[in-house]
């Protein structure tokens, strides 16, 4: 009996603290509870959100097209912009290689690994999800939400 109020109080512990961590993401990105829509973000607004490059290794079209995706993703984020150059970047998602593909009964499923990096390629993070290969947007959303988490943690300052 005591070891399992221990467990409970465990859990309970751990679930306030990723509560705790999700309000604070949440207040991070919209100030006072505002909720705003990729289109009505002030544009000034945008200019101090963490600027991301997007490093793909490989030319091949899935991973093309999960790519596209990301950065589909970035810029819905509300949380991240899109660096207009490579050097100046707050972080880095990489794309290694070819995305890995297998059957299933329900179609063709896609392995996607991101890792995160600072500036100075120092690792962060990493998003290793597999989604539909029709449907690569709940992958997209794990590799951005490792490059939110990797702000987190590293106070905003990734270099």
């Amino acid at each position: 009996m005591k070891r399992s109020r221990g467990f409970a109080l465990q859990i309970l512990l751990a679930a306030s603290s990723g509560a705790s961590l999700a309000a604070a993401a949440a207040a991070a990105g919209s100030p006072a509870g505002v909720q705003h829509s990729p289109a009505s973000a002030p544009a000034p607004a945008a200019q101090g959100l963490p600027r991301v490059c997007l490093d793909v290794q490989t030319t091949d079209r899935l991973t093309g097209q999960f790519a596209a995706r990301v950065k589909k993703t970035i810029v819905a984020s509300g949380a991240l912009r899109l660096a207009s150059a490579s050097g100046s970047c707050d972080l880095l998602l990489h794309v290694p290689g070819n995305l890995l593909r297998f059957q299933t009964a329900g179609g063709v499923m896609v392995g996607t690994v991101v890792i995160v990096t600072s500036p100075s390629d120092r690792y962060l993070s990493t998003s290793i999800a597999a989604c539909q290969a029709s449907e690569l947007e709940p992958c997209a959303v794990r590799a951005v939400a490792a490059a939110k988490l990797a702000l987190l943690v590293t106070g905003n300052g990734a270099r």
